[in-house]
């Protein structure tokens, strides 16, 4: 877990911060409810309540109740860690 770095929700302009760097190829648009990133034909969506959604061609996650996002940019990925649901959404390349 090393190579991921934790982001809060909290402050929201973090998280903010780190999802439109993460989409830099990409496109990002925010909301008073939270942020969406398109990289390729994948959304990564976080709302400031703490839902996350990810849509990817082949399948889809959603969850709630996520307190933070695990970053790793050099990898091009960020995880999601919700109760004993782990998620890991991939810049397609």
């Amino acid at each position: 877990m090393s190579e991921y770095e934790r982001v809060p929700l909290e402050p929201w302009s973090a998280v903010a911060d780190h999802l439109r760097a993460f989409a830099a190829e990409g496109e990002a648009s925010e909301s008073g409810e939270g942020i969406e990133i398109a990289v390729g034909d994948s959304t990564f969506l976080v709302a400031r309540d703490g839902r996350v959604r990810a849509e990817m061609p082949l399948h889809e996650f959603e969850a709630g109740d996520v307190d933070a996002l695990y970053f790793d940019h050099d990898r091009g990925a960020v995880r999601v860690e919700a109760g004993d649901v782990s998620y890991k959404f991939r810049k397609p390349r």
